[in-house]
This record gives structure tokens, C-alpha cells and sequence, in this order.
């Protein structure tokens, strides 16, 4: 097994991913792998992701091969999975197609781990992506507001609840109702349905439901 080192170059960037549930920073080496973080971080499957996990070797062509996958996915209930992340328009080159076969047959038959690839069609849907965007602005390690904690008291009384009603029954605007959700949602304290935009029809319910 091998360990890649990333460091900066005059022809790729580097981009940092701080994440609560790692407990720690992410260094990645693309946009898109930046973007496929916002999932890994808010996915309620995903107990840990790691970056440029330990690595190993492939034969291709008679050659002796090193790869690292992008990620290491661990689940809170199945396998463990490498996550290949590459633009769609990149994986109908045959070459490629040829190496990622021989990989994935490696990482299984001699890791036992499932190596899968994961394209931007995937990761940057909207307008799913913006909101776990925002879910990352407003995550942080501050105590909770008093309106937070009247939203919680809210859903331990009623467990599901429109946007609207807790704005209407808490007396505030919905700008700084939708503040208070989209903290609390990046907490995993609440739930609704990401993959809208949040309005005031929106359901927010806690879990249970």
C-alpha cells in the first residue's frame, strides 16, 4: 500500500475541505472533488471520508502501475468504497476505460473494496449542490441561538412542520428562520429535502418521520 502526497504546483490548485464529520481539514486537488465533499459531508449514509487514502499497485500493459483513488468512503452501515471522481466528458477514452477496469478489478479481488467512479453529472446537480453549500456557510462549532432552539421545541412537538408555520407560530422573518434551519440542518439536527430550493412550503422535519 502507498500514500500520495499532494503539493502545490504551477498547474493544479489545491482546495481545502474543513469538515465536521471528519473532525479535520480535506486537501483535494480539484473543483470537482471540492464539490463531491459537500456530499460525502452531508450524506446521512457517510460516517468518514477520506482523501487520498493509502493507495496501491495494478498491472496494465506489462507494466506495474501505482493508483490512489480519490476517496475512501466509510458507511455507517455497508462496505467501505473507493470513489474515483473525473469529469463525464473525460471517461469515453478508451485508455482510461481500460486502466479504471483493471483498478477496480485489483481494489476488489485484493482489497475486498469496491472501487466506483463518480462524474460531475453526479455531483454538480443543482439545486442540491448550492444547498449543501450553504449548509456548510452556516455550520460551525457556536452554541445554539434561542430561535434554533425554539425551532427543535417546535418539532419535538409537531416532528414535521412547514417553513411557513414555524415563521407564522415563532413571530420572526423568514430570513432569519431560514438562517436558523440551514444551521440546523448542517448539524444534522433537522431534516428536509435538499435536493429543492428551501422555501416556505418547504417541510422540515426531524427524525422519526
Amino acid at each position: 500500500m502507498i500514500r500520495r502526497k499532494l503539493k502545490h504546483s504551477r498547474v493544479k490548485n489545491l482546495y481545502k475541505f474543513a469538515s465536521q464529520k471528519n473532525k479535520g481539514t480535506c486537501i483535494v486537488e480539484s473543483s470537482l472533488e471540492f464539490d463531491a465533499c459537500f456530499h460525502f459531508e452531508y450524506s446521512r449514509e457517510i460516517k468518514t471520508f477520506e482523501a487520498q487514502p493509502l493507495g496501491f499497485e495494478y498491472e496494465f500493459e506489462g507494466r506495474i502501475c501505482r493508483y490512489t483513488p480519490d476517496f475512501l468512503i466509510t458507511h455507517h452501515e455497508k462496505p467501505q468504497k473507493y470513489i474515483e471522481i473525473k469529469p463525464y466528458s473525460k471517461i469515453a477514452n478508451l485508455e482510461f476505460r481500460a486502466r479504471f477496469a483493471q483498478k477496480q478489478l485489483v481494489s476488489k479481488e485484493q482489497l475486498g473494496i469496491e472501487l466506483i467512479l463518480v462524474t460531475d453529472k453526479q455531483i454538480r446537480v443543482y439545486p442540491t449542490l448550492d444547498n449543501l453549500k450553504l449548509l456548510h456557510r452556516y455550520s460551525g462549532f457556536q452554541s445554539l441561538t434561542d430561535l434554533q432552539l425554539s425551532i427543535i421545541q417546535l418539532l419535538n412537538q409537531w416532528r414535521k412542520i412547514t417553513i411557513k408555520n414555524i415563521v407564522k407560530t415563532l413571530k420572526t422573518s423568514f430570513g432569519e428562520v431560514l438562517a436558523s434551519i440551514y444551521r440546523l440542518l448542517s448539524l444534522g439536527s433537522i431534516h428536509s429535502d435538499l435536493n429543492s430550493e428551501l422555501t416556505l412550503d418547504s417541510v422540515i422535519w426531524a427524525d422519526g418521520i
